[in-house]
């Protein structure tokens, strides 16, 4: 019995983290908001301001922005701090979005903000639907990571299986960290949500809260991280901005 106690508190040694370790980790602060650009407010700069502020004050490292006009991208981009990359990928185009610069026309996609620097050229995923995901490898606090912004089809039948099907084999091709969040429009009950959670993590699994407003209330929005991260959390923020709540979260890295 003595034996094995030694044996046991030897392991608990080897097999504890750190306390060097632990210090070594950093919080990784990620925002997932689908601004509802036209369908809500007809490209109006108010959801624009509204977010802005919720990246600046919130202390956002990964903010995943889909249904944004790109003139709202714009008044984001433009007035964030010094020390943060920016991506964009265009859906479609939209004639309520605002004709921001003359030379971007009247576009519509979706967004991805990062506090760091961009690795490389931003990457986008043209999903089976025709939907896109936006991507980038980026330093942030010293760490290197790839982060996404995702917006997938509607429903089953216009294509979202297929979508996390593409999603799931697309992120798990990546080196490294992976962050990836946004508007799945899926439910937790279908398969490719399944599938993504047998390697990632979404950061609201505890309790899963809404985030979609209408039908009563759905989770349809997530912020998955690989098991590179640990003690991933997360909370919703309603708005009236969007038919969609804001999803914060936080994870180390």
């Amino acid at each position: 019995m003595r034996r094995l106690l030694v044996l046991l508190c030897a392991f608990a040694v080897v097999s504890a983290p750190t306390a060097a370790h632990a210090s070594s980790m950093v919080q990784i602060r990620s925002l997932a908001f689908n601004l509802c650009g036209v369908m809500c407010n007809d490209g109006a700069m108010a959801p624009a301001a509204y977010t802005l502020r919720q990246i600046k004050r919130r202390s956002i490292d990964v903010a995943s922005l889909q249904e944004v006009c790109y003139s709202q991208y714009r008044y984001i981009a433009d007035r964030l701090p010094r020390g943060y990359s920016t991506a964009f990928s265009t859906t479609r185009v939209v004639g309520a979005c605002d004709n921001h610069d003359g030379r971007h026309g009247r576009r519509f996609g979706v967004a991805l903000i990062v506090k760091g620097s961009r690795i490389g050229p931003r990457r986008v995923r043209i999903l089976p639907s025709g939907r896109h995901a936006v991507g980038m490898y980026a330093e942030v606090k010293g760490r290197r990571l790839f982060a996404t912004s995702v917006h997938n089809a509607t429903s089953i039948e216009r294509g979202n299986e297929k979508d996390l099907e593409s999603l799931y084999d697309w992120l798990r091709a990546r080196s490294g960290p992976v962050l990836s969040a946004g508007d799945y429009n899926a439910f937790l009950d279908q398969p490719g949500v399944a599938r993504l959670e047998t390697y990632f993590t979404d950061a609201d699994h505890a309790d899963n809260e809404i985030t979609f407003n209408a039908f009563g209330g759905r989770k349809i929005d997530y912020i998955f991280t690989s098991p590179h991260f640990t003690g991933e959390t997360g909370d919703t923020l309603y708005t009236s901005a969007s038919d969609h709540r804001i999803y914060l979260a936080t994870a180390w890295l």
